[in-house]
């Protein structure tokens, strides 16, 4: 039976203590195994020549399903569990991002430069050539990353307030990876027409507006609209870094299978924001259609009008060298669907369509799921290079240089590189802001030197 979508998952940590002997810990892998969950980091905490204590990681599918966990590690004798820590919720308390000023605000004199009387003349300067607004503001280093709630995750339609955890984290990448402002904004609306008016209102004062969590085929409607209405670089991440990263993935698994993207028969199971997007980028880049499978007449029309052909599950899994999957159902392939020397992409979060294991086990040639194949890796970079372009709109030739410097940046024998990793998103922001001066939607010139590799 395919687990609900809707069903949350648990992250936990629990700490151990362990006689130095082997095959313990191995034990305890065992007990976490036979219960379904999934075992993340394991940490060394302390080791003495008797015992060693760990921290391991754990994602289980219920509380029930951890409570028996810990009751059968309690009954073996070599094995005392001495905490289980709810990580993740811990982080989240607060909040995760927070505005600080940029300089110290102590003194009256300090209030006079921060604030009145000497703010004044700043404001009289920008109004005067608005063009000093980023100059003298947040603004050309400020994103707005804008969510009605109507597709959180793999969960469905949550609403504002359950989307701001993503909002948040997003904002919180930004500002680590590639230094930006992001500011998370839920809607309480859900109506196309006020999420475009909400975007127009607020968008001078942003330099990028990023849609996030839109319901398909809303979102489609959305963007564009939202776009036209803003003088600045307006994109669905869901569509357009997802489909951005999907490329690299299969650029890179095809040299590593020693072929081409071109050769290949590619399959779209899912034809929401992201399967849509990635359909049509691939198309694109390859010049070949591809073939798309959803229970939605309307999504199977909509990729047909962009040059797909309609199909099913049944086909593209028999028929397609490449198959991609987002539609939120776990277990949707199962692994008698796997063609020999496949690649399977199951990139719904936070279940797949098929495990990876599961997929390489039946004959896939290469298997990743959305933990690995992430818009991480672009979204990052792909703000950073339209702010630094102040670029007016978000072309796709943008996408597709993002596309090619995350190739660029991956290291031999891997799919794709290290989103962690601060290199690969400055290199993705420069291939952006290039591709936005050859476009023409650059809204300032960067100078030489913005290129040259640090």
């Amino acid at each position: 039976m395919p687990r609900d979508p809707q069903k949350p998952q648990f992250f936990r940590t629990l700490r151990v203590k362990n006689v130095q002997q082997v095959g313990v810990l191995a034990g305890v892998l065992g007990v976490v195994a036979r219960h379904g969950a999934s075992v993340g980091d394991i940490r060394t905490v302390h080791q003495s020549r008797t015992s060693m204590v760990r921290d391991v990681d754990l994602l289980v599918e219920s509380l029930a399903e951890l409570d028996a966990i810990v009751s059968e590690l309690d009954e073996m004798p070599e094995t005392t569990v001495l905490e289980l820590r709810d990580e993740v919720l811990s982080a989240h308390l607060g909040g995760k991002i927070r505005v600080v000023p940029q300089m110290p605000i102590d003194t009256f004199a300090d209030l006079g430069r921060v604030y009145t009387p000497g703010v004044g003349e700043v404001c009289r300067r920008i109004y005067e050539d608005p063009s000093l607004a980023d100059h003298y503001t947040i603004i050309a280093n400020t994103v707005a990353i804008i969510s009605d709630g109507s597709a959180v995750l793999g969960l469905g339609n949550l609403g504002p307030l359950a989307a701001m955890p993503i909002l948040e984290g997003k904002a919180a990448l930004l500002a680590h990876l590639v230094g930006v402002n992001a500011f998370p904004i839920a809607l309480r609306s859900q109506d196309a027409d006020d999420i475009v008016q909400a975007a127009a209102a607020i968008s001078p004062s942003f330099g990028v507006i990023q849609l996030e969590d839109i319901a398909s085929p809303k979102c489609f409607e959305v963007e564009r609209r939202v776009q036209e209405a803003v003088g600045v670089a307006a994109f669905h991440d869901d569509q357009h870094g997802t489909a951005a990263v999907v490329l690299a993935a299969l650029i890179n698994a095809s040299r590593l299978a020693e072929t081409t993207p071109q050769q290949l028969l590619i399959g779209q199971i899912g034809l929401g924001a992201a399967g849509l997007a990635i359909a049509r980028s691939l198309m694109h880049y390859t010049g070949n259609s591809v073939l798309g499978a959803d229970r939605l007449p309307e999504a199977i029309e909509l990729l047909v009008a962009s040059g797909g052909t309609a199909s099913d599950i049944e086909e593209i899994c028999g028929k397609c060298d490449v198959v991609i999957a987002t539609t939120g159902q776990p277990a949707l392939i199962e692994p008698s669907m796997v063609r020999p020397g496949q690649f399977i992409f199951a990139l719904s979060n936070p279940r797949p369509e098929i495990d990876a294991t599961a997929a390489m086990e039946a004959g896939a040639r290469i298997a990743e799921g959305g933990a690995a194949i992430n818009n991480l890796l672009c979204y990052p970079g792909a703000c950073r290079g339209l702010l630094d372009a102040g670029a007016k709109s978000a072309p796709q030739a943008a996408f597709e240089a993002a596309s090619e410097a995350i190739v660029a940046a991956t290291p031999e024998g891997q799919l794709l590189p290290n989103p962690l990793e601060k290199p690969v998103h400055t290199a993705v922001a420069h291939a952006v802001a290039r591709a936005c001066i050859d476009a023409g939607v650059a809204g300032r010139d960067l100078d030489p030197d913005y290129f040259v590799e640090e």
